[in-house]
Formats: C-alpha cells, sequence, structure tokens
C-alpha cells in the first residue's frame, strides 16, 4: 500500500489524480474514494484535462457493500433511523418503560463508535451501572437487528471478506483521498486490500495512523494567500460577502470556483439575504425530511396535541382565527388555547382538530391518511419537491415509530425520525454554500470563510456519557490492537481518547481550501461582543474592505424599477382568460409566450372535442383510437355526448373571432325542453359535489356563471333556467347546484362587472404589472422583476 501524507494544501490530490489518469490510459479501472460531498469536485477535476474512463467515484460505505455485493454476501441493511428505533425497543425490552427519543440517540451514538472500533457487547467492561447499562443495551440491540446489518456491520464484514483471501476485487486501483483522519478498522480494510496482487492501493492523508510510516511525503506547496477581516456584526458580514461575490462573478470568475464556508447554524440567515443581491448560491449542506415544506407542516401537526402555539396554529387554515387571537393574547399551552377558542367562538373547530391528531388503535392507517391529507401547496412548492418521495420516507419512519410507541407517544417518536431522516439532493450550479465538512478535500479558486469566532469551527470533542477519558486507551494502543500486534482481551478500553486536539487539523485545512482565501468575522451580535478565532484570524486583522454596492437596496435612491411596457394587441378575450388577465396584465401576456407545449392526455382531449363541435358514431371510434385511456368512458358516456355541441361561445359570434365585448367559452351544452344546460369537463378523480360546487365558486372562476348570466339576460322569456355541470374525464357528470339557475345571482353580477372593467383594459393593451399575492406562484417572475420590490 502507497502511504502518501503531506499538509492540506500541499498538492497531495493533485498527484493522485496524475496516477487515476494514468492508469485509466491503461485501461484499468479505478475506484476513488473520499467523501460524498467531494464527488461532483473530482468529476470535474479530472475532465480538466479531457475524458477519463474507467474510473468510479465511491464512498467508503458504497466501498464496503460492492465488495460484500461481488460475492454474494450482502444481508438486509438496517438504516440509520432504524437502529434508533431498534434502540429504543431495546431500551423498553429491559426496563418495561418506552424511553425518550432523545435518550434512544445517546445510546446509539455510543453504540455507533463501539462498533466503528470493533467492539461487541462482550468486550465491554461493566465498570460502573451506566456503563452495565449500555453493554445490556447493546446486547438486545443485537438480539433484535437479528440477521440484518447496520453500516459499521458493513465494515466489519467488509474487513473480515478482504482478509479471507476469497475475495476477487473488481478496480485495479483504488485511491483514497481527501479525509484527514482515517479509523484503525478502514486502514486495516485498505491494508487487507493492499495484499491483492492484482490491486494496488493508495491512501492519502495529513500525517501517518500510528504504526505506519508513509511511503511518500509531498512537501507543502506554495502557501495559499489569506486575508483577514472584522466586520461589525453578522449582517453587515453577510451583505459585504454577497456584493463581494456579485463583484467576482462580474469580473469573470466561475461561479464553481467560487465557495462560501459558514458554522452550519448560519446558513439559513445567509440565504435569505441571497435572493435580495441575486448571486446564484449552491445551497449543499444537508437537509432533513422535517425542514422541507410538507416535513415542517407534519411535524407542527405532530407536535400540535402536546406544544400547541400559535405558529404551529397557522399550519391549518381553519385555525387561522385562533392563531391570530393566540398571538394578540400571547398566550399559547393546551388548557389556554382551550379557554381562548371558547372565547372568540373557535371551540368547535380546536376540540375537531385535537380530536383528529389523538392517535387511535391503528398508527399506520392513521399516518397515512394524514400524510395524504397534508393541504395542497403552491405550484412553486410543489415543482421543486418530490411528493411521492416525501411520502415514501415519511411512513417508513411511521413504521419504524410503530413498532414501540403508541398514542402520543408514537407521534413524538414519529417525529424525532423525520429529524433524523436526512434528504439526499442535487442543489442547481452556482457558488457553493459549504460547511466545514462539506468543504473538506476539495479546492477552490477563491473562498470566504466566514464567521470565524471561537466555537463556531470545530470537530466537536466531547466526553462521552458511558465512557470517560480514563476509561479510553491511546490510538496507538487501539491501531495495535486492531492490527493484531498487540496481544491482550479486548475492553472497554477498545475505545480511543476523545480529547486530542483536532480542531488544529481542521483550521489548518479551512485555511489551504482556495488558492485565495478571505476570513471574515463580525465584532459582536445580539447577545453581544464575539471573540474571533484566532488560529483563523490571526493577530493582524483590517476593516471589510469597500466593495461596489451589490443591491438596489443599498443604492439610496428611493426611485422604484419601472419596466417600460407600450401598448400590446392581446386578441379576442374569452371570460376566465379576462380572470387571469385582471390578476396581472403582465403575467396574462408573457404565460403566452412561454407556455408549456406539453398537455396531459384528458386536456388534450377536451381541445379535441371542442374542435369537433359534434360528435357521430364514426368520430366517437376515432377518438376512441386516439385516446386508449378513456376507451372505456367515452364508450359507456356515448348516451350524454352524441347530443352535445362542444366548443360553445357565447355570445356565439365570439367563435369566429368577430365582435366586440367578452365572451364565455364552454366545453359543451345542451337543452333539455326550455332548461339550458352548460359543461365543464375536469381532471379525472374522485370529485364530490361540495369539490365540484367549491370549485365553481372560488373568485377567480368567473366563466360559468358569467355564461349562466349571459343567457338569463339574453334568453329570459325563452329559457326556464341554466343548469351548470362539472364533468370529471372518466367520471360522471356532478350537477353542482341541484337545480337550474332561474335568475342573475349577485355572485353573477359580480363577476359581470368585473370582467367588463378587465376589459376595458384588456382591450386597451394594458400589460402592467401588478405584483401582490400572486407573484408566488408567477412562472414568469424574473422577466417581470416588478414583483422582487
Amino acid at each position: 500500500m502507497n502511504l502518501l501524507t503531506g499538509p492540506p494544501g500541499s498538492g497531495k490530490t493533485t498527484k493522485l489524480l496524475s496516477v487515476a489518469r494514468d492508469a485509466a490510459r491503461r485501461g484499468e479501472r479505478v475506484w476513488w474514494v473520499g467523501l460524498p460531498s467531494q464527488r461532483t469536485y473530482v468529476y470535474r477535476r479530472l475532465a480538466d484535462e479531457g475524458a477519463v474512463l474507467g474510473l468510479e467515484f465511491l464512498s467508503s460505505q458504497q466501498v464496503y457493500y460492492r465488495l460484500l455485493a461481488h460475492a454474494l454476501k450482502l444481508k438486509p441493511l438496517v438504516v440509520g433511523t432504524g437502529r434508533i428505533a431498534l434502540v429504543g425497543e431495546a431500551l423498553k425490552k429491559l426496563r418495561n418503560e418506552l424511553p425518550s427519543p432523545g435518550e434512544a440517540r445517546l445510546f446509539t451514538r455510543s453504540i455507533a463508535e463501539a462498533k466503528r472500533f470493533g467492539l461487541t457487547w462482550r468486550e465491554v467492561r461493566a465498570f460502573d451501572e451506566e456503563t452495565a447499562r449500555f453493554r445490556a443495551v447493546l446486547r438486545v440491540y443485537e438480539e433484535l437487528k437479528g440477521e440484518a446489518w447496520d453500516y459499521d456491520d458493513f465494515r466489519l464484514e467488509a474487513l473480515h471478506l478482504a482478509r479471507s483471501n476469497h475475495l476477487t476485487l473488481e478496480p485495479d486501483l483504488i485511491i483514497v483521498d481527501g479525509f484527514r483522519e482515517v479509523g484503525p478498522l478502514e486502514l486495516e480494510l485498505y491494508k487487507a486490500l493492499s495484499q491483492n496482487k492484482k490491486v494496488g492501493v493508495w491512501l492519502s492523508l495529513p500525517d501517518a495512523p500510528p504504526g505506519e510510516v508513509a511511503s511518500e511525503e509531498v512537501a507543502r506547496a506554495t502557501a495559499c494567500k489569506v486575508e483577514t477581516h472584522r466586520a461589525p456584526n453578522p449582517v453587515f458580514q453577510s451583505r459585504w460577502l454577497l456584493r463581494a461575490l456579485k463583484r467576482d462573478l462580474a469580473s469573470g470568475y466561475d461561479a464553481l470556483d467560487l465557495a462560501v464556508i459558514l458554522p452550519e447554524r448560519e446558513v439559513r440567515a445567509f440565504l435569505s439575504l441571497a435572493d435580495e443581491y441575486g448571486v446564484p448560491l449552491m445551497d449543499e449542506t444537508p437537509k432533513a425530511l422535517a425542514e422541507t415544506p410538507p416535513g415542517r407542516l407534519l411535524l407542527d401537526l405532530l407536535e400540535l396535541p402536546d406544544y400547541p402555539t400559535a405558529s404551529r396554529l397557522l399550519a391549518i387554515p381553519e385555525l387561522a382565527p385562533l392563531a391570530k387571537a393566540a398571538l394578540k393574547r400571547g398566550v399559547a399551552g393546551r388548557e389556554a388555547l382551550t379557554l381562548l377558542a371558547q372565547e372568540v367562538g373557535e371551540s368547535a373547530s380546536w376540540r375537531a382538530w385535537l380530536a383528529r391528531l389523538d392517535v387511535p388503535d391503528g398508527e399506520l392507517a392513521w399516518a397515512q391518511d394524514l400524510v395524504e391529507s397534508l393541504p395542497e401547496f403552491s405550484v412553486k412548492n410543489a415543482e421543486r419537491f418530490d411528493w411521492g418521495t416525501f411520502k415514501n420516507h415519511a411512513l417508513e419512519r411511521a413504521k419504524e415509530a410503530a413498532q414501540l410507541a403508541k398514542g402520543a407517544q408514537f407521534r413524538a417518536w414519529w417525529g424525532a425520525l423525520l429529524q433524523e431522516t436526512a434528504l439526499f439532493s442535487r442543489p442547481k450550479g452556482g457558488v457553493a454554500l459549504l460547511t466545514a465538512k462539506l468543504a473538506s478535500g476539495r479546492r477552490f479558486r477563491r473562498v470566504y470563510l466566514a464567521h470565524a469566532v471561537e466555537g463556531a469551527y470545530t470537530v466537536g470533542e466531547a466526553e462521552d456519557y458511558f465512557t470517560p477519558e480514563e476509561g479510553r486507551g491511546t490510538l496507538e494502543a487501539i491501531f495495535a490492537l486492531l492490527s493484531g500486534s498487540s496481544s491482550g482481551p479486548r475492553s472497554v478500553t477498545g475505545l480511543p481518547k476523545r480529547f486530542l486536539g483536532r480542531d488544529r487539523a481542521l483550521f489548518a485545512e479551512l485555511l489551504t481550501r482556495g488558492d485565495e482565501v478571505v476570513v471574515t468575522y463580525p465584532e459582536a451580535d445580539q447577545g453581544g461582543p464575539l471573540v474571533p478565532e484566532l488560529a483563523l484570524v490571526g493577530e493582524a486583522c483590517t476593516p471589510l474592505p469597500e466593495v461596489a454596492a451589490g443591491s438596489r437596496l443599498e443604492l439610496g435612491s428611493a426611485d422604484s424599477f419601472a419596466p417600460v411596457l407600450s401598448r400590446v394587441a392581446l386578441g379576442s378575450p374569452h371570460v376566465q382568460a379576462l380572470s387571469r388577465y385582471a390578476e396581472c396584465g403582465f403575467r396574462y401576456w408573457a404565460e403566452r409566450r412561454v407556455e408549456d407545449q406539453e398537455v396531459p392526455w384528458w386536456r388534450a382531449l377536451v381541445r379535441e372535442l371542442r374542435e369537433r363541435r359534434k360528435l357521430g358514431a364514426a368520430r366517437l371510434d376515432a377518438l376512441k383510437a386516439s385516446y386508449p385511456e378513456a376507451a372505456a368512458w367515452l364508450a359507456q358516456s356515448e348516451g350524454d355526448l352524441l347530443p352535445l355541441t362542444f366548443g360553445v361561445a357565447l355570445p356565439e359570434r365570439h367563435r369566429e373571432g368577430q365582435g366586440g365585448g367578452p365572451f364565455a367559452l364552454l366545453d359543451a351544452a345542451g337543452r333539455s325542453g326550455t332548461e339550458m344546460r352548460l359543461y365543464t369537463f375536469l381532471e379525472p378523480g374522485a370529485w364530490s359535489r361540495e369539490d365540484a360546487e367549491g370549485w365553481l365558486r372560488r373568485p377567480h372562476r368567473w366563466n360559468e356563471l358569467w355564461a349562466a348570466g349571459h343567457l338569463l339576460d339574453t334568453y329570459g322569456g325563452r329559457i326556464s333556467g341554466v343548469r351548470l355541470y362539472v364533468w370529471p374525464v372518466l367520471g360522471e357528470p356532478i350537477d353542482v347546484f341541484g337545480a337550474p339557475i332561474a335568475y342573475v345571482w349577485r355572485q353573477i353580477a359580480s363577476r359581470r362587472q368585473k370582467a367588463e372593467r378587465a376589459f376595458a383594459r384588456f382591450s386597451a393593451g394594458d400589460v402592467t404589472p401588478k405584483p401582490g399575492f400572486v407573484c408566488r406562484e408567477c412562472r414568469v417572475f424574473d422577466l417581470c422583476r416588478v414583483g422582487q420590490r
């Protein structure tokens, strides 16, 4: 095995990239092993000199899977949340009492550490009551896990397999790079793999592990250029960083050559300012399932019965009046909100929701119903999130929680597991926004290392609850023990000491993440003065230099952006188009120039029905052939469809584009004696009469009620009423109101007045933007820019 050592930024990765390219040119297969966050960086560096075939980037865990899969020795995997649930079940079994999720997490972390160093429950020496309890929990956990493997089992089994000499390896070369340190089991695995004559192994580290000697050392490269600056406060620091990034991008820097490193708790505040500056950020920080919009809503619902607050009440539209009253009074808690609900007349809704969130005996059925009944989110959010993935993850966590908890405890465990579930998404390209861990093993042209105050950047060295420092051994002893070069029984001293000053290695790495590193720190925040991290900032620190304004708000001008828009010909409007136009003229005009080409099959079917006007047997057969999804429905509804006229315009002259004034465009119309019947086709689904009426009465739905009013006014002496139908494709027509409309309602008159006002602006070609709530779902927001005010 080739052990390559050298300080951070000394060129170890550059050398290994050259080794990998040479191997690929010879037709060899290469595994590059690193942290998952380094994958794109490594591929990009490799491709700098052209295409590279035969190289594959793997994480350490993927290496274990591949080795075991190739040997046909895989077992079912216990994921991270599953391990917490099993530990909770073990605690419950030992003391006949369900633990809290926090207690289970405490045991889970210690179990993971013990197994990371190859300890079994028999090898844990019980020298006090708590260590004995830990040993018992580890034993029961292994019993409950059975034949399944957790992540640490995969590592240990891969090592046993590599040492058995019964392993046929896929790659010709394995390169392990980008780690500050490796554990003794990982080191032993790569040493065992290097015994295979076919495979070469390169391992790069800042320092040689205990007991090992580097086969090659890399001297420190040219020192990075480091600047250090102080800011008055965190907001000033963030605004300066965004201005500096915008300046760099304008001066020619590639966005992928820039990076911002922040403590994880500062990322959200930084992102909240980024939109103002228009800086494209690639947020790579990990997200939990509970941090997604539907995840936050689900967590609020789960916590509402036990910890009701005004903010959680706001998650339920029905309880918004109670939430506003709670905010005004400044109250929280179940008893206080119950009294407040009685006072403001919301007691029925409050009690109904408490009853709905009370977990019955069938936890999984209740959980599935809760997930599927989450209120619909805006189109903008729906496009950004995979609902199927969310539901699958949420229900998997519910299954794990249901194995050990009931009632209110089920809600608590389900919420805890949702917060432990990480989502892996690929962000859009831009300036990398990283934490210290995500920046490890990567290098950029320019890096901004922000918020460099004491305690912000740390590896988190802390004493373990179960095994204190005096019960632990040195790293040298642990490595010797696991390599087999030390004799003696395994015991709790098989765990290494935790306080080894690893922060120094982290600081050294952070200061070499770019050719240029700009370190900043705020002098104070709302909590008072802040102390800089001298290992990062140094002694000589200057105020932030001046950078040109990067946001309109920084220009000091009271003038807002005002687009110059000429009058445009918008054509002949039907009433529903006028409703869309009334919300925002610019959006109506722009959407028709960026309209999606693809439409759902059912909408294409309705469009073809409109064009055919009347159906006969031959035309119906043609539609069945063109739309096999609807063939059975067309055959079943033949008697209802044949008498109808499709694509009806009211007044009729507007169908050919003649005449002025607004007009209604209807999917279909028919007549029964003196009664007119108007039909609107909707997407397939389970529509109730209440759903149909709610859809038709929506404030922005003008078409059908306007058409009914027009018919009553125009043909009042010849028709007795107008009956409105909503007809889901593949379903049955729904008589919305159950009776014909016999006179002009107030809602009908209101829609006609709104249509006339909108038509006056429409016919004049006015496309002035109308910013407001509609901007949240606008697809042409970036074209308009007015809404950004």
